[in-house]
């Protein structure tokens, strides 16, 4: 899931009171994509595992062979204390450090639903378990999909005044990622672990950036 996790960010948002928001916009928008811009990291440093097939350019094609530290339930959301106590003390706000924790618990929750069995529960153990729901098993579904409940969630609790900047930005950057769903290219433009490492990072810059562009 891409687009969809700023679903979660802009339910969180609601939540806070207007005068508040503009305080914790950034740690939310961060915390969202918090485990998909630790992983690229970890890939880059041969502490995570990936294998892209190159030959096919689908999303479900990517196996997640190993990522513990950073999309696994238990031990991922620990380790995200410790960028949440950093932030609250930042930022002299208990509630900004809470909300980016809780932006990076529904990360694993919503990529639950997409993800392959490939999720692990605990990120430690030789029996761990791994959970996933499968949707990118039937890409072009799981592509509208993930739009339709992002538009969805931002009708239903953003200021109208923000619809058109935070649905036409999240459009255009989930259009980006439609290769992944509908095979436009006979390969995979970003073939390697290493490429795709980098296209995750980059593409959660870049949706990070726009979020906190368009939520004003």
């Amino acid at each position: 899931m891409y687009i969809g996790h700023y679903a979660a960010a802009a339910a969180l948002l609601a939540l806070v009171p207007e005068p508040h928001a503009a305080a914790v916009v950034v740690p939310v928008a961060v915390g969202v994509a918090w485990p998909d811009l630790v992983w690229p990291v970890l890939v880059l440093a041969r502490r995570e595992k990936v294998t892209v097939d190159p030959g096919d350019p689908l999303q479900r094609s990517v196996r997640f062979d190993a990522y513990p530290l950073s999309h696994s339930l238990v031990l991922s959301n620990l380790l995200a204390l410790i960028p949440a106590i950093i932030i609250a003390l930042l930022c002299r706000s208990w509630l900004a450090g809470a909300l980016f924790l809780v932006a990076a618990i529904s990360h694993w929750l919503l990529d639950l639903v997409v993800h392959l069995r490939d999720l692990p529960v605990l990120g430690f153990g030789r029996h761990d378990r791994k959970l996933g729901a499968g949707l990118w098993r039937l890409p072009r579904t799981a592509f509208f999909a993930e739009y339709l409940f992002f538009a969805a969630v931002v009708l239903a609790v953003a200021p109208p005044r923000l619809f058109a900047g935070v649905l036409g930005g999240g459009l255009l950057l989930h259009l980006l990622n439609a290769n992944s769903a509908f095979g436009f290219t006979k390969r995979n433009p970003f073939g390697t672990p290493t490429a795709f490492a980098i296209m995750t990072l980059v593409g959660y810059a870049a949706a990070i950036t726009w979020f906190l562009m368009a939520w004003r």
